[in-house]
């Protein structure tokens, strides 16, 4: 049989010493923050492009957004506002103004006079009463309701019967 030498299997053992360690450490880091700052710059091409085709979308919307096109549509707009607001601020209408009213009435208190006026804005409203304090209870009640945004006693006089006359009139 043949020998063998078994002095010759053995290897040496190499050490690894910190200057090895430590250039391995760094070249990792290296690697990372060159493949860290090349993903960067390529996100940020990403965006450019992204942001440049934004642009030309939004230059040729606005090429198209001028002309007659446009201006049919801004005339549209302020007819359609013009409408809008004369159906909001349009005539009351004075059943509806009235009905309002006779829930406000109080129970002491007879109307005798109803007058609206659509131009003016104003409703006037005359009566008679026992005494005072209905007038002013009267007066509250109106006050209270947010129909009217001012009221003014025009007249406020006793009869000969001793009845109390009055004429309220009232901004809506």
């Amino acid at each position: 049989m043949v020998g063998l030498n078994l002095s010759s299997s053995i290897s040496e053992k190499k050490e690894i010493t910190i200057s090895d360690s430590s250039l391995a450490v760094i070249s990792v880091i290296f690697f990372l923050v060159v493949a860290g700052f090349g993903g960067l710059r390529w996100y940020i091409k990403t965006l450019d492009n992204k942001l440049t085709d934004l642009s030309a979308s939004l230059d040729e919307n606005s090429s198209q957004l001028r002309g007659d096109k446009v201006n049919r549509v801004a005339y549209f707009d302020a007819r359609l506002r013009l409408i809008e607001q004369q159906l909001n601020g349009g005539a009351v209408d004075s059943k509806i103004l009235l009905g309002q009213m006779e829930s406000l009435i109080l129970p002491n208190v007879r109307l005798t006079k109803y007058e609206y006026n659509e131009t003016g804005k104003f409703v006037a409203v005359s009566g008679e009463t026992d005494n005072f304090k209905y007038v002013a209870q009267q007066i509250i009640s109106f006050k209270s309701e947010d129909l009217f945004t001012g009221i003014k006693v025009e007249s406020l006089q006793r009869t000969e019967a001793g009845q109390i006359e009055f004429s309220l009139k009232a901004q809506f």
